[in-house]
């Protein structure tokens, strides 16, 4: 009988131990049972809802598609080449089709024993742009330190005129996040804040628009091609990196790119003449409006998409400039048209700009959009100002 109470007291003390939970502190345990860490990630365009209802505009579907994903969860304040605590190479449809999704993480045992703040990092559609090959093993430093490099969105032959079938690359990064919960699931956040990462993209996008006014009878000055469009040299870097930083610091491509013209021969087939070009210059309509506006212009062959490319980021004043001839009566002049961005940093990641062109009172005309401007907005009896972009 005796012998029987020790065993028992023994079994109860063991059952004791075996089911403490991971999240705690004060208790001398050792976990043996799987723990795992919730994770909210959010894809691009589909942010947590805000008051800013004027904000980003809807992306095409190929813009926003994860293809893959790679969740990296770090101890905040190990070292920068410790290896990751909880790790997942996970399938991304649903997160596609929801715009949102939870995911779960299997921490290791040392830090389920022992939890504390972490690093959290994402990546999608690295593909084969990424100069890093990443998996279970990359650490934060190699994460910090990885790259899209010099073959992939950058100012060489071919420009990237479309989606890569592996998608655009997208980072997300939260850095000393509290861990809260219970075993076996704990979550990054507090116990009243969950944390959650919004993806955005890696690289920016350049538009080039164009139409010129219906000619009269009477026109003295007429459109007769646009010989070369080019961006500047010195402003696409040779290489940027993944995950954002507050000052890229980057290094530069050296040549101008030349995106070519539009032939004499092609003037009357490619460029539409309108009534009025002025209706496509953007005012004080929404972000989605006005990209509407655009979009539905190009599919009514009111405006011709020259080009469209995605590049690197830039923290440089884009600037570019338009070659053109026209003709007066017999005469043939070529001259010239510059455009610029606003200013440094709006060439960023995850920035559109729209150069909308037209040949009006006998010359080229540019306007350039990046931010949609500023829209004021009121709540709580406080003026607020919002900054939204074109995607």
């Amino acid at each position: 009988m005796t012998m029987t109470r020790h065993i028992n007291r023994w079994m109860l003390l063991l059952l004791t131990v075996l089911l403490t939970s991971c999240g705690s502190k004060e208790e001398e345990v050792v976990i043996e049972e799987d723990c795992y860490l919730d994770i909210y990630v959010y894809a691009p365009d589909r942010p947590i809802v805000t008051r800013a209802e004027v904000g980003d505009i809807e992306a095409a579907d190929a813009e926003k598609e994860v293809k893959s994903l790679k969740i990296w969860v770090f101890r905040y304040g190990d070292a920068a080449g410790a290896k990751a605590v909880g790790y997942l190479n996970p399938d991304a449809a649903f997160l596609n089709m929801n715009g949102q999704q939870k995911f779960q993480l299997m921490l290791n045992r040392e830090f389920a024993n022992n939890p504390g703040s972490v690093d959290v990092y994402v990546v999608a559609n690295e593909g084969d742009c990424v100069t890093t090959t990443l998996g279970e093993n990359t650490t934060r430093a190699e994460l910090d330190a990885a790259v899209i490099g010099t073959d992939y969105f950058g100012a060489s032959s071919p420009l990237t005129s479309e989606v890569p079938s592996t998608g655009l690359p997208m980072s997300a990064m939260l850095k000393n996040q509290p861990v809260s919960g219970k075993f076996p699931t704990l979550r990054v956040g507090t116990e009243e804040q969950m944390a959650t990462l919004q993806l955005t993209r890696a690289v920016s996008k350049v538009r080039f628009v164009i139409c010129r006014i219906k000619e009269e009878g009477n026109s003295t000055k007429t459109l007769k091609s646009i010989d070369n469009i080019s961006l500047d040299a010195g402003q696409i870097p040779k290489e940027s990196w993944l995950i954002a930083r507050t000052s890229p610091g980057y290094s530069y491509v050296t040549d101008a790119i030349s995106y070519g013209g539009v032939a004499e021969a092609d003037v009357a087939t490619k460029i539409p003449q309108v009534e009025d070009p002025l209706k496509y210059v953007y005012e004080t309509q929404s972000a989605q409006d006005y990209e509407n506006l655009i979009d539905e212009a190009i599919g009514n062959r009111k405006l011709y998409e020259f080009a469209r490319t995605y590049y690197r980021e830039s923290d440089k004043q884009l600037k570019g400039t338009i070659q053109y001839t026209y003709t007066d009566g017999n005469t043939d002049t070529q001259t010239t048209a510059e455009f610029s961005m606003a200013a440094p940093g709006d060439f960023l990641r995850n920035h559109s700009w729209i150069v909308y062109i037209y040949f009006m009172d006998s010359k080229i005309h540019v306007l350039t959009v990046t931010h949609i401007g500023m829209k004021k907005w009121i709540s709580d009896g406080v003026n607020e100002t919002v900054t939204f972009y074109n995607w």
